[in-house]
């Protein structure tokens, strides 16, 4: 059992380090997401450089690593939840800052959204809501995205009777991530700026610090 808990970390970590962003732009569209758009390799740079196959191609895999992270540490580590936690934030944690890609990945909602639909599905179901209200009433991806992180540690504490386990803290330690990672996109906000998800890509404000 030691040699999983070592194991556990580090796998769920390299699963994160799998950027769909970069493999398929380069792989499928033969361009590096990178250079084009925001420059950053998430979900929201793939639907406004690649179009929306790839934004929800994206997504889809981004999101499985995460819920792969979880599902692992159950299987390796069954009703050690303290485990399934530190799986889940190694897999956002490899996707924000993964050493494959010189520690420049992206901002971890949609693997965030797969490590909490593996995790506790309700507190996803639940997010939901409010995430796509918001998306759609205001067409700025980092407001619902930014909107949905805050409400992750309350929501998950609802959903758990407002008992501090570890899963509680990882989606603390998640929602401060998202948060700082699109500090970038509140200022922007702020400021009248933020580009919107559905719009030409040639209106984006560049945003050179990938996350």
């Amino acid at each position: 059992m030691l040699i999983w808990k070592i194991l556990l970390p580090l796998t769920a970590y390299l699963l994160g380090n799998f950027n769909a962003g970069i493999v398929f732009s380069r792989l499928i569209y033969k361009k590096d997401i990178r250079e084009h758009g925001s420059r950053n390799p998430g979900t929201t740079n793939a639907f406004r450089v690649l179009g929306k196959a790839a934004g929800f191609l994206v997504l889809f895999f981004d999101a499985l690593k995460g819920a792969m992270a979880v599902l692992l540490a159950r299987w390796l580590l069954p009703g050690m939840e303290l485990w399934t936690a530190v799986a889940g934030l190694c897999a956002m944690l490899g996707h924000i800052f993964p050493v494959l890609y010189k520690f420049k990945g992206g901002k971890g909602v949609a693997t965030t959204a797969g490590v909490t639909l593996a995790a506790q599905p309700k507190v996803l179901f639940t997010l939901l809501g409010p995430f796509f209200a918001l998306l759609f009433g205001t067409k700025y991806m980092s407001l619902a995205s930014v909107s949905a992180a805050a409400l992750l540690p309350l929501v998950s504490l609802a959903w758990n009777r407002w008992q501090f386990t570890p899963i509680i803290w990882m989606a603390l330690a998640q929602a401060v991530l998202m948060i700082f990672m699109h500090r970038e996109n509140i200022r922007r906000l702020a400021q009248g700026k933020e580009s919107r998800l559905f719009q030409g890509k040639e209106k984006v404000v560049a945003d050179r610090k990938v996350m």
